[in-house]
């Protein structure tokens, strides 16, 4: 699986981690189906109170808004546009999942009939500027496997993206 990150969704992420500094923040993302196994990130939602210097828990009812209002946007183009996972900082830590980041991944997978695959997306300021993420795929019933993240501007070579 593919995973583009367009600029403009990198720099309102970074900004959201600027302002949380070391406490780990996060929400659901969004994306564009662009061709079987490829996927564009559209938009994410954030909760930025929730999290601690070494956990982050999202609360339900404010994401589930973010996913309605991003599902009004797109004019419900569900075979389109979707929900493609979870996404939160390691500010103080790798941008690998932990055990529990993995279990709750299993867990989101396994016990909702809606979600046939999630993604987790992990990301960090390194020196606050420099942008480290990693993405991990998780589908019922199999193991975890890494999703390539490609960033928008490489996006345009390998796919002729206008």
């Amino acid at each position: 699986m593919k995973l583009l990150l367009p600029n403009n969704v990198m720099r309102k992420m970074r900004f959201h981690m600027l302002r949380a500094g070391r406490r780990e923040i996060g929400g659901l993302i969004m994306g564009e189906e662009l061709s079987e196994q490829t996927f564009r990130l559209v938009d994410f939602s954030v909760d930025s109170i929730s999290g601690t210097r070494s956990s982050f828990v999202r609360d339900d009812k404010q994401h589930e808004r973010a996913l309605s209002n991003f599902f009004e946007k797109t004019g419900a183009n569900y075979r389109r546009f979707n929900y493609l996972g979870e996404w939160h900082t390691h500010p103080s830590f790798s941008v690998h999942p932990s055990s529990q980041d993995i279990h709750a991944m299993q867990d989101l997978v396994s016990c909702s009939g809606d979600v046939n695959f999630a993604v987790l997306f992990i990301a960090k300021l390194k020196w606050y500027w420099r942008f480290e993420a990693c993405a991990y795929l998780f589908v019922r019933e199999h193991l975890p496997s890494p999703v390539e993240l490609i960033h928008e501007s490489k996006a345009f070579l390998n796919y002729g993206i206008k």
